[in-house]
């Protein structure tokens, strides 16, 4: 509305679009895109134009809980910079994302994962230009096989989103200020499980993968596993989990 105001008054602001060529892959890939610009009616000094990595994720704060936009990575792409009046610009980019990027293409009942690229661009003395453009964010391949691994267990995906915060264990912790909660039932009746929330906090070379059990009628059990990034065998995890679980 504010646009076309000014566009009305023969004031034109800056103006920005990102392009993504692959908003589709895994954490730890690298995206490629374009950042397009043009400037407005008047001369503009451009303090800063920054590409964000950003989820929505849930925040407890006392007896309530909330969402709040965050940051997960920040680049700046380039800054101090005076951007004439009408003049165009084409920006070429690649950026990888975090090892720990929330994943959002899960099959579940209730997913409230959101992660998405913001550009901003820092007009001084002016309206800021922005843009958002969502990404796809698959499941690795150690998350694909354990995903199905506790389906073999006769678990159910049930819910998928992102908290603030960080996981710590005793040989590793999150990076990135959040961690996503993906929240298994059990498929069978009675199984004593009321539900295991799962949590991945993945690296290079392997993911960690802690487990929040709730068991009924037992106080909570918080277990982890470590898989290597290759050569794994839904079978074999399958059986890691069991034996974690202590299912018979």
């Amino acid at each position: 509305m504010f646009n076309k105001i000014m566009s009305g008054l023969g004031m034109q602001a800056v103006t920005v679009e990102t392009r993504l060529h692959n908003p589709t892959l895994q954490a730890g890939e690298i995206l490629h895109g374009e950042i397009s610009f043009k400037g407005g009616s008047s001369d503009k000094e451009i303090n800063g134009l920054y590409l964000q990595l950003m989820t929505m994720a849930e925040v407890e704060s006392g007896d309530h809980e909330f969402n709040q936009p965050l940051i997960l990575d920040q680049w700046l792409i380039s800054s101090n910079f005076l951007l004439s009046a009408h003049q165009a610009h084409h920006i070429p980019f690649t950026m990888q994302l975090p090892e720990e990027t929330p994943i959002t293409e899960v099959s579940c009942r209730r997913n409230g994962t959101r992660v998405w690229i913001n550009t901003h661009m820092d007009v001084d003395w002016g309206l800021d230009a922005t843009d958002r453009d969502y990404l796809k964010v698959l499941p690795t391949a150690t998350m694909q096989v354990f995903l199905q691994a506790m389906q073999q267990c006769g678990f159910v995906l049930s819910s998928v989103d992102v908290e603030k915060g960080q996981l710590t264990a005793r040989n590793f912790r999150s990076t990135i200020g959040c961690y996503q909660e993906l929240e298994f039932v059990s498929s069978h009746m009675f199984s004593g499980f009321n539900e295991v929330e799962v949590s991945f906090v993945a690296e290079a070379h392997q993911t960690h993968v802690m487990l929040e059990v709730d068991r009924t009628l037992r106080s909570d059990q918080l277990l982890t596993m470590t898989l290597p990034n290759q050569h794994l065998d839904v079978h074999q995890v399958t059986q890691q989990i069991r034996r974690l679980l202590q299912i018979g």
